[in-house]
């Protein structure tokens, strides 16, 4: 099963690259070259089941990889008029230099920073220009690496840090979900089609998708209080981390952790969230308000724009809701969603006590919330995608987390968080 899902991933994931490597102008012969080492990967694997590890490793990097740092090197040395990066990622990375700078970038006039060259296919000016709706967390807590390599080498590309979250995802969905269903799972997180293509322009949720992992992590090694700080910082690094957090809860619940331990979590993972908000709700708490809260809730010039896959786009098609920018109660969709999702989640959760349903859960109630959100971008509809069927693969390993057990683990079974 394992060689069908790296071939049944790797065609298409390949696909996608050979088409982006024509339309950069790579030479026939590269392309084939780069291709063709992969599925030496690849055979490498079918020949030797011993090095599948390696194997999968090296595919996932060259279909995953290569198609990111050629897409850096270009920005950065060939002229273009127009920004080989996604507004989002670049907009991360000028309001970080903008903090860096002294001045708050929320409430930030984007517009003269170079924010106006990424690539916009919507009818409407890019909202971005005039709204940061990323959360503190996002902005401040990779500033020092940022500051660090800006000082070193005079330039900064936010993608660099977002393959080194791609490395450290991989690694803790290997400590999550152990042997061949882990590696199944960690294919599948960067090689569903099409993901490449939208990860050559910035994929921007890997950052807080590796906090929910290793607060997973720590949860099942009954580390409850350093998975509640990851957790606090995941919240504080995107708003979707929010959808995630019962399902972890129950997570916790299913490991142990009695009430004290959890009212003691609770209170750090909301100081977590607090010391990286407070300082920009001090220092411009209109502002701050504008971008974060109202940008995504409300109506009018203040509001984010109804764009992408989902319910939004259907109903405004249909003339239900008559403005891109009109109001309608999303959010009392979303909370008839995702709901009757955390129900299930937690009594699932609870009684099965594997850490592969807490991502399975998470999948499925960040697609929900996500589809009848006011927006649902492609990126949201992949990342949803990806948990829901890394939870899948990862329930079809035999290892359960050894801390909820409480009968001796059977010799057989690979316990991977076993003290």
């Amino acid at each position: 099963m394992e060689i069908w899902l790296l071939v049944l991933l790797a065609i298409p994931s390949a696909a996608v690259d050979w088409r982006i490597g024509q339309i950069w102008g790579w030479p026939a012969w590269e392309i084939l070259g780069w291709l063709g080492a992969t599925a030496a990967a690849i055979l490498l694997a079918v020949l030797r089941p011993r090095a599948r590890e390696l194997a999968a490793g090296t595919v996932a990097a060259s279909l995953y990889g290569m198609p990111i740092i050629d897409a850096i090197a270009r920005w950065h040395l060939l002229p273009a008029t127009r920004a080989l990066i996604g507004d989002g990622a670049l907009q991360i990375q000028i309001a970080r230099r903008v903090l860096l700078s002294g001045l708050d970038p929320y409430g930030f006039n984007y517009v003269g920073t170079g924010l106006e060259g990424a690539p916009w296919a919507q009818p409407f000016p890019n909202p971005a220009l005039h709204h940061l709706d990323y959360w503190p967390g996002t902005i401040v807590l990779p500033a020092p690496v940022q500051a660090g390599w800006q000082w070193l080498l005079g330039w900064w590309d936010e993608r660099i840090l977002l393959l080194g979250a791609a490395v450290a995802a991989w690694v803790l969905l290997r400590k999550l979900i152990p042997g061949t269903a882990g590696r199944m799972a960690a294919l599948t997180l960067f090689l569903v089609p099409g993901h490449t293509l939208l990860a050559v322009l910035g994929d921007n949720d890997l950052p807080m998708i590796c906090l929910l992992f290793a607060a997973i992590l720590l949860v099942g090694r009954k580390q409850f209080i350093p998975g509640a700080l990851v957790l606090g910082l995941a919240i504080a690094t995107k708003q979707t981390a929010l959808v995630a957090v019962p399902p972890i809860v129950a997570w916790a619940v299913a490991c142990g952790a009695d009430r004290r331990t959890m009212v003691k979590s609770a209170g750090v993972s909301l100081a977590a969230v607090l010391a990286l908000f407070l300082p920009f709700i001090l220092w411009d708490p209109a502002a701050f308000f504008r971008d974060t809260i109202a940008y995504n809730l409300a109506s009018g010039q203040d509001a984010y724009p109804i764009q992408g896959l989902g319910l939004s786009t259907l109903l405004l098609n249909a003339g239900v809701i008559r403005g891109a920018r009109d109001p309608f109660p999303f959010f009392l969709l979303q909370a008839v969603v995702t709901i009757p999702l955390w129900i299930l989640g937690w009594r699932w959760i609870v009684k099965r006590r594997q850490s592969a349903d807490v991502i399975l859960w998470i999948g499925l109630a960040l697609f929900g919330f996500l589809f009848v959100n006011r927006f649902f971008q492609p990126t949201y509809a992949v990342l949803g995608t990806e948990l829901i069927l890394i939870g899948l693969l990862g329930r079809t390993s035999a290892a359960r987390t050894a801390t909820v057990f409480d009968r001796k683990p059977a010799a057989d079974v690979d316990y991977p968080f076993a003290s």
